[in-house]
């Protein structure tokens, strides 16, 4: 072994320093790559919960403004504007709905909605379920004269069920992690 050792010259040594310096450097760069790849995965995930955390702020402010609407409704305006304005309330939420079934598309399903179009086919999803729910109790509330307290209620009971779902699709506790994970 040492007259194998012997003949090495100083290239030999040299290409060997060499070859043992690259596969460090390689091996770094690896845990290099799979860290940035983990890093670039996180920050997909966190702006696609941004932007449904955009989305879900104008669903929040919509349907509080649905609930005033029926809390007031003959109180701070008249019974005549109350059809126009559940008219524009209800457009505002189908519109959130429909915005919304880009990011929670419905459950696949062989055999339900077939006949419907892509984006309605299977079974839609919890948290859009509280929104068409909230716009069907709004389609048929306020008939009567004055506010309409169980509409308003059963509005209150929906909008928790959507907060509640939203709360499971973006995880706080686990996007603060991610945001200090991050960050540091």
């Amino acid at each position: 072994m040492q007259e194998f050792l012997q003949e090495f010259g100083v290239e030999h040594w040299l290409a060997i320093g060499s070859a043992l310096l690259a596969l460090g450097s390689f091996i770094l760069n690896l845990r290099l790559v799979d860290r940035q790849e983990k890093r670039d995965a996180v920050a997909v995930k966190m702006a696609h919960d941004s932007d449904i955390i955009r989305w879900s702020d104008e669903v929040i402010a919509r349907l509080a403004e649905a609930q005033e609407l029926l809390a007031e409704k003959g109180i701070s305006f008249n019974e005549a504007d109350f059809r126009p304005r559940r008219s524009a309330m209800r457009a505002e939420l189908s519109a959130l709905i429909d915005r919304g079934r880009l990011f929670f598309p419905n459950r696949a399903d062989p055999l339900h909605g077939q006949e419907k179009e892509a984006g309605f086919q299977g079974y839609r999803q919890p948290i859009l379920d509280a929104l068409v729910a909230s716009y069907d109790l709004l389609s048929g509330a306020g008939s009567a004269p004055g506010p309409d307290a169980v509409a308003c209620q059963g509005l209150r009971t929906y909008s928790r069920a959507f907060i509640s779902e939203l709360y499971k699709a973006v995880d706080p506790i686990r996007r603060g992690e991610k945001v200090k994970e991050l960050t540091s």
